[in-house]
C-alpha cells in the first residue's frame, strides 16, 4: 500500500488516507517502537529476530513475551500460541512465524492492562474521537488478555470468551486528556495524516503503553473508527466527507 501512495504522490494525485512515510513506518512495528522510544513515550521491550537468524532470547527481553509478525496487520499470525513463558516455546514460535508467515519476527514483553483504541482524525490539526476498549469477560484472571487474530474477526470465538468492543469506561478526564495527547504526538511522529487508530495498553499502576498504530484502520459503519465518530456527533456521511476533505487538502512531498 504505501508503494501506491508512493506513486500518487509523485504523480500529485490526491488520494483519502494516510501518505507514503505514515504507511512504512506504521507497518514496520519495530521502527515505530523506535522512534517513539527515542521520543520517551513507553513501548514495551522488544527485539528482531530476523528470518535466518538464530532464534535466541535476548536476555534484556523478560518473559512473558509476544512473539509477532513483524510487518502484518488485523492480527495476522497472533494467538495464544504467541504468548511465550521459556525459551523453548519461544524458540518454537519464532520458527513458526519465520517459516509459515515467511516473515521477520518482533519479540516484545507482554504489557498486562487494559486494551485501549483511539481513533484520530486530521492532516495537522488532530481531533481525537472517544476511547474504544477491547474487555475480557470471560477469560481466566491468570490467562493472557491478547488481542489475537480470532478474537477481533472470529464471532464464536469472541462469544465464547466474552469479548466485547466498547467504550472505554471508567477514565478520569486527566487520564483521558492525557492518552489523547500522546496519541497526538504518536500520529505527528509516526507521520499519519488523514486518519489512524492507535492502540494502547494501559497498565493499572497508571502508565500507557503503544502496542502499535494503524493509518486507514477499517471503516466500516460498526467498526470502532466510525462508532467512536459516531460518538462524538460526526454521523457516518459527514465522517466519510471529513475523509475526502483530508484528502484533498493534505500537502505531501
Amino acid at each position: 500500500d504505501q508503494a501506491i501512495a508512493a506513486f500518487l504522490e509523485m504523480q500529485g494525485v490526491p488520494f483519502t488516507g494516510c501518505g507514503s512515510s505514515g504507511l512504512l513506518l506504521c507497518k514496520h512495528k519495530g521502527i515505530s517502537k523506535k522512534i517513539l522510544g527515542y521520543h520517551r513515550i513507553h513501548v514495551p521491550e522488544f527485539a528482531l529476530i530476523p528470518r535466518g537468524k538464530k532464534p535466541t532470547r535476548p536476555k534484556r527481553l523478560k518473559f512473558p513475551i509476544l512473539v509477532k509478525p513483524l510487518k502484518e496487520e488485523a492480527s495476522l499470525g497472533i494467538s495464544q500460541a504467541s504468548f511465550v513463558e521459556n525459551d523453548d516455546l519461544f524458540r518454537e514460535r519464532v520458527l513458526f512465524i519465520h517459516e509459515k508467515w515467511l516473515q521477520d519476527v518482533i519479540a516484545e514483553e507482554y504489557i498486562e492492562g487494559r486494551e485501549l483504541y483511539v481513533s484520530v482524525i486530521g492532516n495537522h490539526r488532530l481531533r481525537v474521537f472517544p476511547i474504544r476498549e477491547l474487555v475480557f469477560r470471560e477469560v481466566p484472571p491468570d490467562e493472557p488478555k491478547i488481542a489475537t487474530y480470532k478474537a477481533k474477526w472470529d464471532e464464536e470465538y469472541r462469544r465464547r470468551w466474552g469479548l466485547e468492543n466498547q467504550f472505554a469506561e471508567g477514565l478520569e478526564a486527566n487520564l483521558t486528556r492525557r492518552i489523547e495527547d500522546v496519541c497526538k504526538r504518536i500520529y505527528h511522529l509516526l507521520t499519519i495524516d488523514g486518519y489512524g487508530r492507535i492502540d494502547l495498553r494501559f497498565k493499572a499502576s497508571g502508565e500507557v503503553y503503544f502496542i502499535e498504530a494503524n493509518p486507514n484502520p477499517i471503516l466500516a459503519a460498526d467498526e470502532d473508527f466510525a462508532a467512536s465518530a459516531m460518538k462524538a456527533g460526526l454521523a457516518y456521511p459527514q465522517l466519510i466527507e471529513q475523509i475526502l476533505r483530508n484528502g484533498l487538502t493534505a500537502t505531501r512531498e
